[in-house]
């Protein structure tokens, strides 16, 4: 009998990650790539100003861990390059998404005369070393790239750069590298010459160097965007990153993050998140049927699943062709898929590793270790076995605690369940991991969705027989565990956004009150008790003189704003009580324990209301109530006087 393998093969060009520097100009990459509705978007809007406006352009493309952005630099980079092959299958993929698109790109060549040599075009994904590095080592490669070498005649700023790469590799402590204004030499004259395409992958590792260094140098990006905008330079800036330049920068010093709130206004905020139909898409894009008779069986597999889905809500996988394109995958599965790699995993890079990777539970072992029946029910991919991929894969480790806790609580409860029978374990799990993806919707653990999933009455009932699941009527769904229903991942990732807008001054009050302090030395040397009244305060915030009939005897002002200025304020008289400043060198560790403080503490706070829920909030309470008071203890260690 013949394996699924034989007739069904899985796409090359999704068996590995994207690289710039090692995929750039082949045509490999791009096989199979699919131009995505926010792929498209990230065209156009290049397109448009290189075909239209008055120059260049600068954009900051933010998207989570493997969502596909170095594939669309790769993408961009054949677009705008010269004439070959890689650029008309790159072209040929953009006409496909959008034909205006695709004219676009090409009046952006007409416009500067580029159709044969192309943009210059510089990629190079980011160290953590000064931005002015990685944008040199960008520039050298569009060199090289143009020119063949960097000794070149017919560059101007070949000496320029040559001076700025010994600058770079010197291990002379007085050279700090290369300097921003032979940076921008560079770029602004392979610009005149052609329009410069600069495109940064991981531009967040530049960022974190940041807090490695004394000095930054933020000038030299706002003096390349400024180079493509004001002076009507052709220059075309990308950074691709997985947080936006303000969340990667939150924890900055306030004078080096208003430097950099400046910067990136010239920016352009683009955000990369693909939407469910669009990684379904890219699912039905990875199997490949040669065989013609099998893709007429799979057409009729799928017909009648397609009509059952559709009353899920789930549009898209209610079209038989699009259930058929995920084949060997079970249409649930298809269905379950996009959330699951978005809050568990790496989004399209963990896709493509449960599809194609050599994992035991993946797609592509199934399709090896399957064999194709000449006739009768097809066989396919399972919810359960997407859950044992899931259980078994490293991705998991690298879950924060918030996450990983749900998964940890029902993997816990079905590994202590013994005496199971294979089919109770595969529908056990099948339950298991609807629990983990729903949290409303129609895609969740019901009588209808079980059905769908061909499971047996008799095998459910067996299992609620043992105490494995429970029905909850007013949900009409089935639970694997007993824990709370409440995401507290999801909790938590609200509350510390919402700490971060808030003052460091105005968290501390919040969450703690400094207790009152005894001048200890004055009082053991003259005999008299004076206490001192404690509060959290803003440097250079103005002060006001201290009520002679307050009941302390004075007043320490904690300042832990982001001004380290002293507070001002007069004394109504010279025996007036006496207002101390104490000023730290650094809150860092204070703010950052704080607002996680703040967070835990308005998660359980709201969290108090949610009764009736199995498990409730005292469940909740025990998941995140050792979280509180490790936070807590942190916060007591920062706060010293």
């Amino acid at each position: 009998m013949p394996l699924l393998s034989d007739c069904i093969t899985v796409s090359g060009r999704f068996a590995r990650s994207a690289n710039l520097e090692r995929d750039a100009g082949h045509a490999e990459p791009l096989d199979g790539y699919v131009v995505t509705a926010r792929a498209l978007d990230v065209v156009e809007r290049i397109a448009k100003s290189a075909a239209e406006g008055p120059s260049g352009g600068a954009w900051s493309l933010t998207g989570p861990y493997g969502s596909g952005k170095s594939s669309l630099a790769l993408l961009l980079d054949a677009a705008f390059g010269a004439s070959s092959k890689t650029r008309d299958t790159a072209w040929r993929l953009i006409d496909d998404a959008s034909p205006a698109a695709g004219e676009l790109v090409r009046r952006a060549h007409g416009r500067y005369g580029t159709a044969e040599t192309g943009f210059h075009r510089a990629l190079v994904t980011a160290n953590r070393q000064p931005i002015t590095s990685t944008v040199l080592r960008a520039l050298n490669a569009a060199v090289r790239r143009t020119y063949g070498t960097t000794s070149s005649s017919k560059f101007a700023a070949a000496g320029t750069l040559r001076n700025a790469l010994a600058d770079s590799a010197s291990d002379d402590p007085r050279k700090t590298g290369p300097s921003p204004p032979a940076v921008v030499e560079i770029a602004r004259c392979l610009a005149t010459d052609a329009p410069l395409l600069l495109i940064i992958d991981e531009f967040g590792k530049n960022l974190k160097a940041i807090s490695d260094q004394t000095a930054s140098d933020p000038y030299v990006l706002q003096q390349l965007a400024e180079a493509g905008q004001g002076s009507g330079l052709p220059v075309f800036l990308l950074t691709l990153q997985h947080l936006s330049l303000e969340d990667h920068l939150a924890a900055a010093d306030g004078p080096r993050r208003r430097e950099w709130i400046k910067v990136s206004g010239r920016f352009e905020d683009i955000a990369y998140v693909e939407s469910a139909t669009a990684t379904r898409a890219l699912i039905g894009k990875t199997f490949q049927v040669a065989d013609r008779a099998l893709r007429n069986r799979i057409a009729r597999w799928a017909k009648p699943r397609a009509e059952a889905i559709r009353s899920l809500g789930v549009s898209d996988l209610a079209d038989p062709d699009v259930v058929a394109s995920c084949y060997p995958l079970h249409p649930l599965v298809a269905a379950v898929l996009p959330e699951l790699c978005s809050r568990y995993g790496q989004h399209e890079r963990t896709l493509f590793s449960f599809l194609t990777g050599a994992h035991g539970a993946s797609a592509s072992s199934f399709l090896v270790g399957t064999e194709l029946p000449t006739r009768g029910r097809l066989p396919c991919l399972g919810l359960d076995a997407a859950y044992d991929y899931f259980v078994n894969s490293d991705g998991l480790a690298a879950l924060s605690s918030g996450r990983s806790s749900r998964w940890t609580e029902v993997t816990t409860r079905l590994r202590d369940a013994h005496g199971l029978s294979a089919k109770q374990s595969r529908l056990a799990k099948t339950i298991a991991l609807l629990n983990l993806v729903s949290t409303t919707g129609t895609i969740r653990a019901s009588s209808r969705i079980l059905a769908l999933a061909e499971t047996s009455a008799d095998v459910l009932a067996s299992l609620e027989d043992a105490g494995i699941i429970t029905y909850r009527d007013f949900a009409d769904e089935y639970r694997i565990w007993q824990g709370t229903d409440i995401d507290i991942g999801r909790l938590l990732d609200g509350a510390r956004q919402r700490a971060e807008r808030r003052s460091l001054v105005e968290i501390l009050s919040d969450v703690h009150r400094p207790a009152p302090i005894v001048a200890a030395r004055h009082s053991a040397e003259h005999d008299v008790l004076r206490v001192f009244a404690r509060r959290y305060a803003e440097g250079g915030q103005d002060v006001q003189p201290l009520d002679p009939f307050w009941p302390y005897d004075g007043l320490v002002l904690l300042v832990v704003g982001s001004d380290r200025s002293v507070p001002s304020g007069k004394q109504s008289t010279p025996a007036a009580k006496p207002i101390v400043a104490a000023i730290p060198n650094d809150v860092r560790g204070l703010d950052r324990a704080a607002k996680e403080l703040a967070a835990i503490t308005s998660v359980l706070t709201k969290g108090a209301g949610r009764r009736g829920r199995l498990g409730g909030p005292v469940r909740a309470g025990r998941t995140i109530g050792g979280d509180q008071g490790r936070a807590r203890t942190r916060r007591q260690r920062s706060v010293q006087l």
